[in-house]
Formats: C-alpha cells, structure tokens, sequence
C-alpha cells in the first residue's frame, strides 16, 4: 500500500491512534456536507490521519479541517456539544455491518460489463468482492476472473 501510496503521491504513515467508531469524524462529515464541502472536510481528514499521524478520532484534527475547508470552527464545536446525528451515525455503521456485511475495511465491489450488482445496489449477477487490504495477487486474480467472464460471455 505504500508503494503505491508514493506513486500517487501519498505518503502513507500508519503510526496514528484509531478508533474503530469515529463517530464525531462522521458526525462532522455529514454537518460539513450541509455547506457542500463534505469531500473536501474527507480529503483533508485523511491526508492528516493517514499521512501525518494526526488521528481522525481527535477533536483538534477535526477542528484543524474544518477551519482548513473555510468552516467555522466555533459552529462545528458547537455542533459537537449536541447529540445531533449521532442517532443516524450508528444506524449507518449497524447497516453497514448487519445489513451489508462489512467487517473489514476497505472492502472492495468489482463489477463487470456482466454484473451491476453487489452489496450497495440491487443489480444483476454478483460482483467480485476482496475484503480488507488485498494484495497484488489477489487483485491480480480477481481481474483475471472478470476478464475471463467478459471473454467467455463474448464467445458465441
């Protein structure tokens, strides 16, 4: 992963506390994206999370993004204070276990031209699913597969 971290750029660094709920992190994504700058509020959290161990868990991490992406900083702790979507948080983080059957991210959906279905979307035939950090073999593997689908499909 960090290899191709750097060739894109990114210098990943795992050092950094986590917590497996961040939940004022999702809290404050989905409050950042009523001003549409919920990418922004997510791309700068995880350039510091994941390259400069600044843990997206913390709340001066989060008050350091908001003020990065032009929020302002004393409505987000306020924000911070109430329970508002605190509620909607979990419920996500439950349908996404429960509901989905996410257990470990990332959690990668590759469909095809064949399928368009998968955990996310009701579609037609089964995605390949790689669950966690695969490595370049499994990648590799999963490609190949829906490679040969396509070309056995194709085949009269």
């Amino acid at each position: 992963m960090r290899d191709l971290g750097r060739r894109a750029g990114i210098e990943l660094d795992y050092g950094v506390q986590t917590n497996w709920q961040p939940v004022d992190s999702q809290r404050l994504m989905l409050w950042s994206g009523r001003f549409g700058r919920q990418e922004k509020f997510m791309s700068a959290l995880a350039q510091r999370h994941f390259e400069q161990r600044k843990s997206a868990s913390h709340r001066t991490t989060l008050m350091e993004v908001v003020e990065e992406i032009g929020l302002n900083v004393v409505e987000a702790r306020q924000f911070l204070e109430t329970d508002e979507l605190v509620a909607e948080v979990w419920r996500s983080y439950g349908e996404t276990i429960h509901d989905k059957g996410i257990h470990a991210i990332p959690f990668f959906v590759f469909n095809s031209p064949l399928t368009d279905g998968g955990p996310f979307r009701s579609g037609k035939g089964e995605p390949a699913i790689v669950k966690g950090s695969g490595d370049p073999p499994t990648f590799l593997r999963v490609f190949e597969q829906l490679l040969r689908d396509v070309e056995r499909a194709e085949t009269p």
